[in-house]
């Protein structure tokens, strides 16, 4: 038989990686190189060595300390280097790049949070809404892309509605203001809150009443109480804090079978379900299914940074819907706004 040339393929997708800092390093541009029709093209960095670094050993062939002329066109002409953005840089940043990107019809997949504060995210979401056809905004909430978090989906989902959601993130940061944030709690909000309240509004939607409460460990140091109630009797409980040595995470789901998801960081996972709970069978007395993610299989489908990814990848390949857009952040943003007034929390 002949020698054959296979047919060229679609072309790659072309990414601009604007903040290469520890997180982009050790989470994001791992996930982006292994991503299948994905090329990254350009790094943007403030010093220029750490974007040429980046540049070298990410596989880039361009780098700039101005990461506007990502959104130029090249050399003056109407094309541009790059088909899409993923920024990871402070609240502020993700709002520039958004608000220059986006009517320009260039794609953006920004780190969370994306925007300083409410105000601005609606003008963002309306940025969304009138930029060209095809141009995807996605926010990346990387836990509920997670493969365990996934997997804690799809085992309940054939067992009733989710009546309770109870999700406790605590971490050792921030203890310093960040982000351009006035206070440690604000910052703390920003970080760890914006995850876990769009978690909770995925699951349950909009609530119909927020109550929150604040207890000061140190100077500091505080946990923040958010309850979020429904008119049908649904109930989420989120628990916020920086007094841990490390991030721990831990999610419960119920179901209104009464079957109980329970997610360990992102690792493990049991279901249970009381032994007169109606159709209990396998899982009946005191039995329980376990799933384990071992650490040796990598961490970036586990904890939802390749998902992510990918999920944004797929809406500006395939012109698909993103799956985290602006403008569900919005509810996010207000839900915060009120638990800052509740407790004392200054924006």
């Amino acid at each position: 038989m002949p020698i054959r040339r296979l047919a060229p393929g679609r072309a790659a997708v072309r990414y601009g990686f604007i903040g290469p800092g520890t997180h982009a390093q050790e989470n994001l541009l791992p996930a982006l190189s292994v991503l299948d029709g994905a090329r990254l093209t350009a790094v943007a960095a403030r010093k220029p060595d750490a974007a040429a670094e980046a540049a070298r050993r990410w596989g880039a062939d361009l780098w700039t300390d101005d990461w506007t002329e990502l959104t130029e066109p090249a050399d003056g002409e109407g094309g541009r280097e790059v088909d899409a953005l993923v920024v990871a840089g402070s609240p502020d940043l993700h709002a520039e790049v958004l608000r220059r990107a986006l009517p320009r019809g260039i794609s953006v997949f920004v780190e969370k949070p994306p925007a300083p504060g409410t105000g601005t995210l609606e003008k963002l979401v309306d940025d969304e809404r009138g930029a060209p056809r095809g141009t995807v905004a996605f926010v990346g909430f990387n836990f509920p892309y997670g493969q365990s978090y996934r997997k804690l989906r799809d085992t309940l989902r054939d067992h009733g509605a989710l009546r309770t959601v109870d999700i406790r993130m605590v971490s050792a940061k921030p203890t310093s203001p960040v982000w351009g944030c006035t206070t440690v709690e604000d910052s703390l909000l920003q970080g760890l809150g914006t995850h876990a309240v769009d978690l909770a509004l995925r699951e349950l939607g909009t609530p119909d009443r927020i109550t929150a409460r604040r207890a000061d460990i140190d100077a500091r140091r505080c946990a923040i109480h958010v309850f979020l109630e429904y008119a049908d009797g649904r109930l989420a409980t989120l628990l916020l804090g920086n007094y841990s040595n490390r991030l721990e995470y831990r999610c419960e789901l119920v179901t209104d079978d009464a079957v109980v998801g329970v997610l360990d960081h992102f690792r493990t996972l049991t279901v249970s379900r009381p032994s007169n709970a109606p159709g209990a069978g396998v899982l009946d007395g005191k039995e329980t299914l376990r799933h384990d993610w071992p650490g040796r299989r990598g961490g970036y489908g586990v904890t939802g940074y390749a998902t992510e990814l990918e999920s944004f990848h797929r809406s500006v390949r395939d012109g698909e819907r993103s799956g985290s857009p602006l403008s569900a952040c919005l509810e996010v943003y207000r839900v915060l706004d009120e638990v800052r007034r509740q407790t004392g929390v200054r924006p």
